[in-house]
């Protein structure tokens, strides 16, 4: 009977390096460099080879108020929140705007950005309830 075997040697394995810029041909004794322009696409050396770096085709991310996960491109950054909290729908900021009444955040305390409105407040006249108090 035969079997197939795999063997890997990992004592030459190369670990990916980012890659620098310089003015002149790479040389051993050049130490100046300057960093690559920032892109969309970064480029690692492994060897003497460059290998762009893959990047996710989808950014998935959770919103902060609906807790649904959506591509990043779907949410936006309403105030100066980061972190898990950074990201949501502008459809739910909106809503919640709409429920609690006014346009800033109560996690930072910043102001909405993006143009986010909320209902006017009601006049305290409008909303005096009147109680009469009935004992003869």
């Amino acid at each position: 009977m035969v079997k197939d075997h795999l063997m890997l040697n990992v004592d030459r394995l190369m670990v990916p390096e980012p890659i620098e810029v310089t003015g002149a041909p790479k040389s051993s004794s050049s130490r100046d460099t300057a960093a690559l322009p920032i892109t969309g696409h970064s480029f690692f050396a492994v060897g003497d080879s460059m290998v762009p770096e893959e990047e996710p085709l989808l950014q998935i991310t959770e919103c902060r108020i609906c807790q649904e996960e959506d591509d990043i491109k779907n949410l936006e950054s309403p105030c100066a929140c980061t972190g898990s909290v950074k990201y949501a729908h502008r459809a739910c900021v909106q809503r919640w705007c709409n429920e609690k009444g006014d346009v800033t955040c109560e996690i930072c305390h910043e102001p909405y950005e993006h143009g986010y409105t909320a209902p006017p407040r009601p006049h305290p006249d409008e909303t005096t309830t009147l109680i009469l108090d009935r004992r003869e």
